[in-house]
């Protein structure tokens, strides 16, 4: 099987099947569904274990005084990927895990503590729980039908996360699941109805933003960004237009007044012709008004906020094509690269 655009790129065609616990990867080294260029390959071991050729990730530099830790993803092609943690700045980065299955989406407890992921060790995506130094791992989450995009709430007490495309909140140590958003599966979904994927908690606690999308034939796909309340009351969407445009990857700023996104509506990826263009846009909730921050011809995915709300992290293909991690203010000024890694695709941020 390809592997899939949960760390590649964002794919329609994708979500169906991550929340159908499908996206498992193959060993093979395959092509950039981005860029259209060769991916570095690596050989693999006679077990099937990967054998990265280069060692641990290059060495950060990104600005003196970011405080805190960032876990993210990191794809050697030709392996899987494994969930990774370093400082702030960039420097001290090294795998958390190290398995052959499928190792995505972390997000870093508020506390620094603990790192939850979904994982396709047991057969189907399922989430886990572990120690930020890797040790003590624990399954959340058994259930048949996939289970996804695991973000803490900001007290650390809870879990949001994705289940066959539902949204579903459950306390930290995987009890009480309970869905808040029943995904419709027609094509004909309502808005923010259809698979969806969790973005992340408001800073209050109240309320989860997430993607939701309805994948139609020739690329004909619909795509939102929604908010809920925790309890499942008060469905609202956030961004719908322009209309047939990818709308994904929502996460809240800190003082709970704006959500950064990824947005293709500059050069739409499903067009005919021209070069696809993913930027980081942020929606200002108090005014409505959708800003482009990244304003680049290259792809700049999966936004996340610093804890002080002074910067966002996201990956980009901009200098390497196979993704590093930059930062911006949400001004869009002081883009830095702040990891410098050629030999894999880092992705899925979490800064706490």
């Amino acid at each position: 099987m390809r592997h899939q655009p949960t760390y590649i790129a964002f794919a329609a065609s994708a979500i169906l099947l991550l929340a159908l616990g499908l996206a498992a990867c193959g060993d093979d080294a395959e092509e950039s569904t981005e860029t259209g260029t060769p991916a570095a390959s690596t050989p693999a071991s006679a077990t099937g274990r990967c054998v990265p050729g280069d060692g641990p990730p290059a060495e950060g530099s990104g600005p003196s005084g970011l405080e805190g830790k960032i876990t993210y993803v990191r794809l050697v092609f030709g392996c899987q990927p494994d969930v990774y943690i370093m400082d702030a700045d960039g420097s001290n980065a090294h795998a958390i895990t190290d398995d052959p299955a499928l190792d995505d989406e972390s997000d870093l407890s508020p506390d620094g503590k603990k790192v939850v992921f979904f994982s396709g060790r047991s057969g189907s995506a399922q989430i886990y729980v572990m120690n930020a130094d890797g040790s003590d791992l624990k399954a959340l989450t058994s259930a048949s039908g996939g289970d996804t995009s695991p973000r803490w709430s900001p007290d650390g007490s809870k879990i949001a996360f994705s289940h066959s495309g539902n949204i579903a909140v459950m306390n930290a140590d995987g009890s009480d699941v309970k869905v808040i958003m029943e995904a419709q599966g027609s094509a004909m979904a309502a808005p923010c109805r259809a698979g969806s994927f969790v973005g992340s908690w408001s800073p209050d606690g109240e309320r989860i933003t997430f993607y939701s999308a309805v994948i139609g034939s020739g690329g004909n796909n619909t795509f939102w960004v929604c908010a809920i309340n925790a309890d499942g009351s008060g469905l609202e969407v956030l961004v719908s237009e322009p209309e047939g445009g990818l709308h994904a990857e929502p996460y809240w700023s800190p003082d709970g007044r704006y959500i950064a996104f990824r947005d293709d509506r500059d050069a739409p990826c499903g067009a005919a012709g021209g070069e696809c263009n993913y930027d980081i846009y942020t929606l200002d909730l108090e005014t409505g008004d959708q800003t482009n921050v990244t304003n680049n011809p290259k792809l700049d995915i999966e936004p996340v906020w610093s804890p002080d709300g002074e910067w966002i992290i996201f990956a980009s293909n901009r200098e390497d094509p196979n993704f590093d991690l930059y930062i911006v203010h949400p001004d869009g000024s002081d883009v830095q690269r702040l990891l410098n890694d050629p030999d894999s695709k880092d992705s899925y941020p979490s800064w706490r």
